[in-house]
């Protein structure tokens, strides 16, 4: 029986929701992690970094994959393995095993965020209408509600080391309960490809998407940064403790979610050139907030603009860019969502680094600066391509 556009929109809205609850519940515990072990900053960043090479071995295949055997099959079966994958590394005794645990919790993570993503572009087209930024806003809901009731938990005399074998096999049971309704590849025309591998094909593909990969790559690295470090920094520098840090993040997480819901209503009414220039000076804005907050209850209210303006970089880049280029989902998510997410875990170590030679303020002032810099790639290398994409 035929699946309904409405139907395959909940089901998928339902997915990028317990992607986000899952990465989201797992986020308060890297500073428990780090007091456990003893780990300085340089060692924490080194096995995130393991993380970031889980989401590099993924995205030369999960593309393909997606395009070749359906982004619902794909989502089904990578799903499964990273809502295991994320309860794995706070039961790690030692360096090693912590890094082998979150390479598969970024390769795992990579996988069925690539899958749902392009699944998500199959209902956009089958909708005709936009629907990324908002399918990006219940990934942050899902954020919200994993880290409000992270915090809820570490507030309560419950022991902290069963909140996510609890959690994560509620948000096991449900996948398997929505993925059943998933609207399959083969449902949605897709825009004629062309299959000329000629080299000025491929190159004039390849500077069609860079730019879009390029400020995906900016906006992802403020992501990561203040989604694995922002806890940290209000731990260690001003004293929050890691339930006051859980409600920083669960601000960031809320104000990421609204912007989100509303992200497709702004693009039709503004455009995606306004929205992107603006969204680059607010995510500055509230890193550069956070970074030298004197009290953690500021530092809140830098997560809560930086939310805002990180909420829709990245799903307003990969729907211009699957517009522009006219490529399948797999195709376009693998390449331009790649860049970002390769950013989203490659950031935390590389501030990781940074933070231990220059402290964590300086590594976050530098983050906000990074920020700042889609502004000038905007202006410089995209202006007319993004232009296009928004008024197609």
């Amino acid at each position: 029986m035929p699946i309904s556009n409405q139907i395959a929109h909940n089901r998928i809205r339902a997915i990028f929701f317990l992607h986000g609850a899952a990465f989201s519940s797992w986020v308060p515990h890297i500073p428990l992690v780090q007091e456990r072990l003893g780990f300085g900053h340089d060692d924490l960043g080194a096995i995130l970094l393991a993380a970031a090479v889980g989401v590099l071995a993924v995205m030369p295949v999960a593309g393909r994959l997606s395009d070749k055997f359906g982004s619902e099959r794909v989502a089904r079966y990578s799903g499964i393995a990273y809502f295991i994958a994320v309860g794995i590394p706070v039961f790690m005794p030692s360096f090693m095993s912590i890094a082998i645990a979150m390479f598969a919790l970024g390769f795992f993570g990579a996988f069925l965020d690539i899958s749902m993503n392009a699944n998500g572009l199959n209902v956009e087209r089958a909708k005709k209408r936009s629907v990324m930024s908002g399918l990006h806003g219940f990934w942050s809901l899902g954020g919200f509600a994993g880290a409000g009731t992270t915090a809820a938990w570490f507030a309560l005399p419950l022991p902290v080391e069963w909140h996510l074998p609890v959690m994560l096999t509620i948000f096991l049971i449900l996948h398997l309960v929505l993925q059943r309704q998933l609207l399959p590849d083969a449902a949605v025309p897709h825009p004629a490809q062309t299959h000329d591998g000629s080299s000025a094909k491929q190159r004039a593909m390849f500077l069609t998407l860079l730019p879009f990969g390029a400020c995906a790559f900016i906006g992802q690295f403020g992501e990561g940064v203040i989604t694995d470090w922002a806890t940290v920094l209000m731990n260690t520098e001003l004293n929050s403790g890691p339930t006051m840090a859980a409600v920083g993040f669960a601000c960031y997480s809320a104000t990421m979610a609204i912007t989100r819901l509303s992200g497709d209503w702004l693009v039709t009414k503004f455009g995606r050139p306004q929205i992107l220039l603006s969204s680059s000076a607010c995510a500055s804005f509230g890193l550069f907030v956070l970074a030298l907050a004197p009290h953690y209850v500021v530092a809140w209210v830098g997560c809560a603009i930086a939310g805002v303006g990180l909420a829709v970089i990245l799903p307003l880049l990969i729907s211009a860019a699957a517009e522009a280029s006219g490529r399948s989902g797999g195709a376009v998510v693998s390449t331009i969502a790649a860049t970002g997410y390769t950013a989203l875990m490659a950031g935390p170590p590389v501030i990781g680094a940074i933070g231990q030679q220059l402290g964590l303020v300086t590594a976050f002032v530098l983050t906000a600066s990074f920020l700042a810099l889609i502004i000038p790639v905007y202006m410089l290398t995209m202006r007319k391509r993004l232009y296009r994409a928004s008024n197609s």
